[in-house]
């Protein structure tokens, strides 16, 4: 029968120590490893829930704008063709004037 030397035994009980510690460690990884990959999937959710609210802020922002605009157009609209209204009359006025001279 074989009978292992003192040297032998310690050497295979170092080599085991050695393999729980390395399988300790890589389970050690792979748990953080799966934290992280959680971590990155909510932060990609976060943002995507961030793009989405700045694009309906943005559309609501453009919305309002728009409506401004098309205010101040109309609002320049009127007056100018009040103005030309009144430039028509002016002249008219002005003619006569003139005409009765």
């Amino acid at each position: 029968m074989f009978k292992p030397s003192q040297e032998t035994i310690t050497i295979v009980g170092a080599a085991i120590a050695l393999g729980g510690l390395l399988y300790m460690s890589h389970n050690g990884l792979v748990t953080s490893y799966n934290g992280l990959v959680t971590s990155y999937t909510g932060l990609r959710s976060d943002m995507q829930a961030m793009r989405d609210e700045a694009r309906a802020d943005r559309e609501a922002w453009q919305a309002v704008t728009r409506a401004d605009r098309e205010a101040w157009e109309a609002v320049t609209r009127a007056d100018r063709e009040a103005w030309e209204a009144e430039s028509i009359r002016l002249r008219a006025e002005a003619r006569a004037d003139r005409e009765a001279w």
